[in-house]
């Protein structure tokens, strides 16, 4: 009898996974399918960030999990907390060295995180994906949301001015949202 109920837990286990995996992959080639760059450039784009990750976890000097990485046609952008100003140039100078980076777009913050403002920020930034989500004007899929210290940086590439304008509007009028970046490209 024990065997035969593991037998069924594991199958309806197993079994409620599968729309989860299907979806996660589904939603990764609508992601890339839909997405206004070539797939050549998306790949270039997602092959620099990995090589700025891997040149920034090199170097003694930076605080590689303080530093989001985001990549739009050779363009880098940084986001992040860091502790002063010369771990910023440090960053940079990195990032610059990397073959293949076309510009930087350096948004590094200096200054400490509290555990209080980091769960803070986590919340802005659900609450702003959910706006994006939930409004018919914005293609919230291509947006990359990132908060710092109440400091959203919206990344991504989109079809229009309009939906882009829209998406920096939703975000700027949440509670908590102390000023929104855009960085969004219109294809």
């Amino acid at each position: 009898m024990p065997i035969r109920w593991i037998a069924v837990s594991l199958f309806l286990l197993c079994a409620g996974c599968a729309p989860v995996v299907v979806g996660t992959g589904a939603t990764g080639v609508y992601k890339s399918a839909s997405d206004e760059r070539t797939f050549g450039n998306q790949v270039d784009d997602v092959t620099l960030t990995a090589r700025v990750k891997a040149a920034l976890a090199e170097c003694r000097e930076v605080p590689t999990f303080s530093v989001d990485v985001d990549t739009i046609e050779g363009v880098v952008t940084l986001t992040g907390m860091v502790d002063n100003d010369g771990v910023v140039r440090n960053v940079e100078a990195v990032v610059r060295k990397v073959s293949g980076v076309r510009g930087v777009n350096n948004l590094l913050q200096v200054g400490p995180t509290s555990i209080g403002q980091a769960f803070d920020d986590k919340v802005v930034g659900i609450k702003v994906k959910s706006e994006l989500i939930g409004s018919p004007d914005v293609d919230a899929l291509h947006i990359d949301v990132d908060v710092n210290n109440g400091v959203v940086v919206l990344t991504g590439v989109l079809e229009t001015a309009a939906m882009r304008d829209e998406a920096v509007r939703l975000a700027d009028r949440l509670v908590g949202v102390k000023r929104v970046v855009n960085n969004l490209v219109v294809k």
